[in-house]
């Protein structure tokens, strides 16, 4: 899952980052954790991951962020799988890396449900779909009557092939009956750039990445993936209002753990987790990103998941869709 510079900077900016990388060389006291995010230093992910480590460090955890990229996430959990389930190892993951992929890829190493378990959430957002100087829409009607008067024309962009964006566009075009060219990017960033300059005519990817571009008038949000309006964009209609509920979901960032883990340690780090994302500094800086800081219990969180994972299988079966492994 990709995620703008710019966007990621003010996330660690908001955060006032005391809460740097910490190398087991700077490791003097506390409980060693090191959290796995399988993305680049500088992205969402990781920033996220970083906003939390001064307040774990107040727990008594000297926390280290250990950057596994790679195979869009797939190495960091690859990493984890073959860490000591000893409560010192944990992961960073959206959700989706963990219900989307199991559908798409037929040789992973692991059974996301069952090799790891949830300790804690952090946040949750939505996707939105944007468009720029390459079409004449202001709203998702007019998008829609866009592209079925200019078949050839038509496409989005998301970060990656076998994302939630992906999928999201595809279920547009499904009950839109439009005829919608999926183009993968390397990330949004670049994607982004296309859709500014009118290279490409729409954009999925994430609400908090589209939100300052929207506001400084360069895209135009035409609707998002949310159950109702929010307060920092409250012109731009869900999806699910606009009558298309099917596009209606969040996505969540969530830590696991190695399922071998003992109870006593999985309890204690989720305690620890829960009350970092509770925290005044955590849920500010969240909340100046544009992320909602999302605490539930682990329980709820493996209900979500296997919630999730059911719904994607249907939506993957139904696009004949495999990533190349």
């Amino acid at each position: 899952m990709a995620f703008n510079r710019r966007f990621a900077l003010q996330l660690l900016a908001a955060a006032a980052l005391s809460a740097l990388v910490v190398s087991p060389t700077q490791a003097q006291t506390g409980k060693k954790l090191t959290i796995l995010v399988g993305f680049p230093a500088g992205g969402a992910v990781d920033a996220v991951a970083r906003a939390m480590t001064e307040t774990l460090r107040g727990a008594g955890y000297t926390v280290i962020i250990d950057n596994k990229t790679g195979a869009g996430g797939r190495l960091a959990t690859d990493t984890l799988l073959a860490a000591p389930a000893d409560g010192q190892t944990i992961m960073l993951t959206p959700g989706g890396n963990l219900t989307i992929y199991p559908h798409i890829y037929s040789k992973l190493r692991y059974d996301a449900l069952k090799d790891f378990v949830p300790l804690a959430t952090a946040c949750e957002f939505q996707f939105g779909l944007a468009t720029g100087p390459g079409t004449p829409a202001k709203t998702l009607k007019e998008f829609i009557a866009w592209a079925k008067a200019n078949p050839g024309k038509a496409s989005f962009g998301t970060p990656g092939a076998g994302t939630g964006m992906h999928f999201l566009g595809v279920q547009l075009a499904k009950d839109a009956k439009i005829d919608l060219v999926h183009i993968p990017y390397r990330g949004g960033a670049p994607a982004m750039v296309d859709v500014i300059g009118g290279n490409l005519p729409s954009l999925f990817t994430t609400l908090p990445n589209l939100l300052q571009q929207h506001k400084a008038g360069k895209v135009r949000i035409l609707g998002f993936s949310g159950e109702s309006r929010l307060p920092s964009l409250p012109d731009v209609p869900t999806f699910k209002e606009q009558g298309f509920p099917n596009l209606t979901m969040s996505e969540m960032f969530v830590f696991m753990a190695h399922a071998n883990t003992p109870p006593a340690l999985q309890k204690e780090l989720a305690g620890a987790l829960s009350a970092a994302v509770r925290s005044k500094d955590v849920t500010q800086a969240l909340a100046k990103a544009e992320f909602e800081p999302l605490v539930m219990e682990p329980a709820a969180i493996g209900k979500r998941l296997e919630t999730e994972s059911a719904r994607w299988a249907s939506v993957v079966k139904s696009t004949g869709y495999k990533a190349e492994d």
